[in-house]
């Protein structure tokens, strides 16, 4: 299928789903490739017109895009912006196997997760992580202290800062950036940080297996 630029991305597919021809297989299209067989990304809206145009589109549109992207790949990661309509949000969680929750060393992000922990029939399931971004070692909100503010005992992650890392996202580079550094000294601070998101990613990804082998 050949497609122009302004076809492409979740915009394009959303326009195949509302016709009804969406199918597991055609959401490799619209797509754009990473790593070759390994990782693809499908991009969210280019700019508001998209946006406005899509907004008509109903949950069950993004439902069935989940759905179709669920059966052909096998693990499908999904970003929602916390701007959001909440009756497209909830029932993407609902339906998630595991949600990851992310925050930075700020009080009110912490508090807001603490609200939302406390209030919402989401966060009382067994399958949230919450990851700390942007982790600063010298703030007073360690990892250990927001664990302990908020009352959890496990499924806390965290990835350091990392100025390489934040320059190359914005840069469009990551990709290239992460196989650099997997090949640096164990002793370099850039190798701390890949290690760091190993094992972050090693967390998620257990919590994954522990929730599918309950289901």
């Amino acid at each position: 299928m050949q497609q122009t630029v302004a076809d492409t991305g979740i915009s394009g597919l959303f326009r195949i789903a509302n016709s009804g021809k969406t199918t597991p297989e055609i959401i490799q299209n619209y797509t754009h490739i990473v790593y070759k067989n390994r990782l693809e990304i499908l991009y969210g809206y280019k700019d508001s017109k998209d946006e406005q145009e899509t907004s008509k589109f109903s949950i069950n549109t993004y439902k069935e895009i989940i759905q179709n992207a669920n059966k052909f790949y096998d693990i499908v990661l999904v970003d929602l912006d916390k701007g959001l309509n909440n009756e497209i949000v909830k029932p993407i969680l609902n339906t998630s196997d595991v949600i990851v929750y992310n925050i930075e060393q700020k009080l009110d992000m912490i508090n807001d997760f603490k609200e939302l922990k406390e209030n919402s029939d989401i966060t009382k399931k067994n399958n949230i992580v919450l990851n700390i971004g942007r982790l600063d070692e010298e703030s007073k909100y360690t990892v250990k202290n927001i664990a302990r503010y908020l009352g959890i005992r496990k499924d806390v992650t965290m990835i350091p800062y990392n100025t390489l890392f934040f320059e190359a996202a914005s840069e469009e580079k990551v990709s290239e950036f992460f196989l650099k550094i997997r090949k640096l000294n164990e002793t370099d601070k850039n190798a701390i940080f890949w290690k760091q998101v190993k094992e972050t990613v090693g967390k998620i990804i257990y919590k994954l297996q522990e929730v599918q082998m309950k289901i």
